[in-house]
């Protein structure tokens, strides 16, 4: 078990990767990896994803974490950190100089955790990836976390995926699209920003030039939001996927999208299955493909009716 595991590593001082996720090593287990962990010096990747670590289990982690100094990449997503864990792992997060992707996925730290982890992302300015999907942030949470987001000016992939995030909180992605200049790819995917949130959206200024991917599926967003959204894309010169699946934007948000795609020259994926877009958005959005700027497109309903199959280079999918 970690016993044995953590009495080999005691003695592999040029450990550079170390994948132990899915094996239930628990609050105990990673407590006596902790002991050794100091030693391994050169250890750039550590995978504890899915452990069964709670707070107990993060407070021994973040003790030694410090003397990581190689540490690169952390993945401690679907475990059971929660907010007092988080409480602890953040001073040692921060010490963690090398630190450039963070996977805290499915831990439910709520906004007291996102609070936390704000202040350890202060003290780590070469973060490039950063993983929070699933834990409970909402807009209070996200609102904390911005002033962290500020100081991570490398960032290239933030992930919030389902954190019952409304307009409100939408701030926090815009102010990351403001201060991180490098960001690549954003998923804010079934939240609920709503149309409110496309117009914070619209409202940001700078940073969106490196954008490829953004995730807006399951957000409530109807044909206002997707109006606002559509007077944003011409920043987002860099986007080639958007997702906006399961939303009601309609023919009307189909239309106002269309207008708009032609800013979009190396888009090759628009998803917005799940819209209720019928035959005349579909066909809109035919004229907007034919026009070439789109290489690839999911569609949904009556869209199959409006896109031909010799169209080159379009994507179908019912």
């Amino acid at each position: 078990g970690a016993d044995g595991l953590a009495e080999v590593l005691g003695g592999c001082t040029a450990l550079a990767h170390l994948d132990i996720s899915n094996n239930g090593i628990g609050d105990n287990g990673v407590g006596r990896l902790a002991e050794v962990l100091g030693e391994c010096k050169a250890l750039t990747h550590l995978n504890l994803r899915a452990n069964c670590i709670s707070a107990a289990g993060a407070a021994r982690l973040a003790g030694v974490l410090g003397a990581c100094q190689a540490l690169g990449l952390l993945d401690l997503s679907n475990n059971e950190i929660g907010t007092e864990g988080m409480g602890q792992l953040g001073a040692g997060l921060g010490e963690c100089k090398a630190l450039g992707d963070l996977d805290l996925g499915e831990n439910w730290i709520g906004d007291e955790g996102a609070s936390q982890l704000a202040e350890a992302l202060g003290r780590s300015s070469g973060l490039t990836r950063l993983v929070l999907s699933v834990n409970g942030l909402g807009d209070a949470g996200l609102g904390r976390l911005a002033a962290g987001l500020a100081h991570c000016s490398t960032l290239r992939h933030l992930d919030l995926r389902q954190n019952s995030v409304g307009p409100a909180g939408f701030g926090a992605p815009a102010l990351a699209l403001a201060h991180c200049p490098a960001l690549a790819f954003l998923d804010v995917g079934v939240n609920r920003v709503g149309d409110e949130g496309m117009a914070e959206l619209a409202r940001a200024r700078g940073g969106c030039a490196a954008l490829r991917f953004v995730d807006l599926g399951s957000n409530g967003i109807s044909a206002a939001g997707a109006g606002s959204l559509a007077s944003a894309l011409e920043r987002f010169s860099a986007l080639t996927h958007l997702d906006l699946s399961a939303n009601s934007i309609g023919a009307e948000g189909a239309r106002a999208l269309a207008g708009a795609l032609g800013a979009c020259k190396v888009l090759t994926a628009l998803d917005v299955r799940e819209n209720g877009v019928g035959e005349e958005g579909a066909n809109v959005l035919a004229g907007a493909l034919r026009g070439g700027c789109v290489r690839g497109c999911r569609l949904w309903s009556g869209a199959l009716d409006a896109l031909e199959d010799e169209d080159e280079g379009l994507f179908l999918e019912p």
